[in-house]
């Protein structure tokens, strides 16, 4: 099974610059929570203090229970949490195949293991790759990479930063069907999105940060009825 996750009154600063104001969110397993906002809003740094990236000033970050604030992002990923960047971090001299092995940790009780096969399966656009170099891949592609070598580590919850950005249509609806099959398999899935449509096709609910604090939580479906709110704090 996925592990939970609890965040509780986070301050993090770059510098002196106080960047998250008392963040605080939750997702369960088999749960995908959408942490939505503008450009700068702090939803990167929000994922970066939960692995550890960033070293929060003040609050906790829990994964079941167990305290994780202040420990260096390895020993974070060793507990079961799967981090995948913005930027599409590949290894592009290395094939697809090794990119995967890069990622390789081993299984995780209570979950089905990930291999090459489960993920070409995930990615269909993957398969048959297995020999081509990261480097030779287009924007779309390597997004999958990247989030299928994070899966390799097994993880038990995922972040995913800004999942859709910059992607084709087609490629978007492909990661909608994956992160929806990644909910089937129990994960926990805490995602920051500036494409609410996105969002909202994937997530069980949401949280909204301007500024770096939390304006607002709600249900994707009360996220879907209030246009008033979208318009405040999501419009460009």
């Amino acid at each position: 099974m996925g592990l939970s996750l609890s965040v509780r009154g986070l301050h993090s600063f770059y510098g002196r610059a106080h960047i998250l104001a008392d963040v605080s969110l939750e997702a369960a397993a088999g749960e995908v929570v959408a942490l939505l906002g503008r450009n700068g809003a702090g939803k990167s740094t929000t994922l970066k203090s939960i692995i550890g990236i960033v070293r929060p000033a003040q609050g906790a970050v829990e994964l079941d229970g167990a305290r994780i604030s202040g420990e260096p992002p390895h020993r974070i990923c060793r507990r079961g949490l799967g981090y995948v960047p913005e930027e599409r971090r590949v290894f592009a001299s290395l094939t697809v195949n090794g990119n995967l092995e890069v990622g390789r940790q081993p299984p995780r009780p209570g979950l089905t293991p990930w291999t090459p096969a489960r993920l070409f399966e995930l990615f269909p656009n993957l398969a048959g790759m297995g020999d081509r170099t990261a480097g030779q891949m287009s924007g779309g592609e390597q997004q999958m990479l990247t989030i299928a070598r994070t899966l390799m580590g097994n993880p038990a919850l995922v972040l995913l930063d800004e999942p859709s950005e910059g992607l084709a249509p087609v490629i978007v609806e492909q990661m909608v069907r994956a992160i929806r099959a990644l909910k089937k398999e129990g994960l926990a899935i805490v995602l920051s999105e500036q494409n609410v449509n996105f969002a909202m096709k994937v997530a069980d609910r949401a949280y909204i940060i301007e500024k770096g604090r939390i304006r607002h939580q709600c249900t994707i479906d009360e996220l879907m009825a209030d246009e008033a709110m979208r318009r405040t704090y999501l419009t460009v």
